[in-house]
């Protein structure tokens, strides 16, 4: 190494001490590596501005923006800067539906958080815009040993693991007891022939021939109320939504049109609804609609309505013969941000919050998706913690659908494939072009995706 060279290194370490960016542990390293010795390195370390290295402000950004999520997270977060005094944190809030461009906007602008929650399915593009920065070895150590492979693969994209897994979310068929009874449906449909018969003896007219109970509800205009059912009944039918070397789409062969077929064929027999009223539970809730495919989460929703969780019950996805049923599976996990200035921190206090708090109990993270979100929590520990919560009626069954469930694709343009299936579905619901067309189209814009980012 020549002696600018040198300098110059020493002088980018001093102005990472002054700055505070640089903790003791990665002074000694950096020194080392530079050929300081002890001396020298506390030496550098006594030129350090008085506080400069012992306050830190981390910004943390999420979008549990709502009273019933947001007011627990931050009780857990003073609980973590009572006992780090040094530390302050600020939680900020988006919707779910800014959160993706608060973030990639935020880097661009300089303006980035330190710390991230975000949608498994955005790592691609993250990573491929360096937004990420790389956990610590020992972080990576502590997520594999804690968390199951499933649940690990899920954080992971091309070789490394980027982040604390916090929720799972699965996908099961979600009735309405009570509405069973009273059409004499025995019990949950399970494959897809009982489906259809089910929805059909569910539906109710008045004498004008209107709907006034459908069978079953899809969901429009929301991307995952969309995509997630129809891969959920497009893998029970056995059927691949991309190829396994990601190099093109395969949700538009027979299998996947015979999944969209499914919905249409019930959308003409006027034995399912497209609801819009997801956002209050009006369909679902008030009875006017039997039966649909959602995620876990929603649990916490219907638990604050009226529709009283002694009438919902839960089921695996209906399956064609041949075939068994397979919930699509997504996660959320913690990240930190390339540009952060306080990763050792971020990483410090994601580890405590992902970290039981003794040996036998759950960590806070865990506290916090099992009571604010109804949420399953991705950590091992944390799930026998909560097993009497995970028991419950309504969050058993998708528990148990856990090993069998299968991970939405990580794949480079997630978003967007993702984006625009639901649009050509949506239109093929909506009788603007057959779902065959339908699924072809989107398959065409996927595969230029693919091309262009994998």
């Amino acid at each position: 190494m020549s002696d600018s060279t040198h300098d110059t290194r020493i002088n980018a370490l001093e102005a990472g001490i002054a700055s505070g960016r640089l903790s003791r542990r990665d002074v000694f390293r950096r020194g080392a590596a530079l050929g300081l010795g002890a001396a020298a390195m506390g030496g550098l370390l006594g030129a350090r501005p008085a506080g400069a290295a012992d306050k830190v402000k981390l910004t943390l950004l999420t979008h549990w923006g709502t009273k019933e999520q947001k007011d627990p997270m931050d009780k857990i977060i003073a609980e973590y800067t009572k006992a780090n005094p040094d530390v302050t944190i600020d939680h900020q809030t988006v919707t779910f539906d800014q959160l993706l461009n608060r973030i990639t906007t935020g880097q661009l602008g300089g303006a980035a958080p330190d710390i991230y929650h975000f949608y498994n399915l955005w790592m691609p593009d993250f990573i491929g815009s360096n937004l990420l920065a790389t956990p610590p070895a020992d972080v990576t150590g502590n997520i594999k040993s804690a968390y199951s492979e499933g649940t690990v693969g899920g954080a992971s994209y091309k070789g490394t693991t980027w982040g604390y897994p916090t929720e799972v979310d699965l996908y099961q068929l979600i009735y309405n007891k009570k509405l069973f009874q009273a059409a004499g449906v025995e019990k949950a449909p399970e494959t897809w022939d009982e489906l259809k018969a089910a929805a059909e003896k569910l539906t109710v007219k008045d004498s004008a021939g209107k709907v006034t109970q459908a069978g079953f509800m899809l969901l429009p205009s929301w991307d995952s109320g969309v995509v997630h059912p129809f891969t959920s009944l497009l893998w029970s039918n056995g059927g691949q939504y991309v190829a396994s070397d990601y190099s093109k789409a395969l949700f538009n062969e027979q299998p996947g049109v015979e999944t969209l077929q499914l919905q249409l064929d019930m959308i003409k027999a006027k034995t399912a609804i497209l609801s819009t009223n997801l956002a209050n539970d009006a369909d679902f809730e008030s009875g006017r609609a039997a039966m649909t495919i959602m995620a876990n989460w929603w649990g916490a929703t219907l638990r604050a309505s009226k529709i009283g969780m002694e009438n919902v019950g839960v089921a695996q996805i209906p399956h064609t013969a041949g075939h068994q049923p397979v919930a699509l599976q997504y996660e959320w996990l913690w990240g930190v941000s390339q540009t952060s200035k306080n990763q050792d921190a971020a990483w410090k206090f994601l580890t405590w919050l992902n970290s039981p708090r003794s040996e036998g109990t759950s960590s806070p993270m865990g506290d916090f998706l099992t009571s604010a979100l109804n949420a399953i929590p991705g950590r091992t520990s944390d799930q026998k913690a909560h097993e009497a919560v995970l028991n419950d009626p309504f969050v058993k069954p998708f528990v148990e659908a856990a090993p069998t469930a299968r991970s939405e694709p990580i794949i480079p343009g997630a978003q967007e494939i993702k984006t625009a299936l639901e649009k050509q579905i949506e239109a093929a619901w909506y009788g603007q072009k057959p779902g065959p067309d339908a699924l072809s189209a989107a398959a065409k814009q996927a595969d230029s995706i693919l091309k262009e980012k994998g």
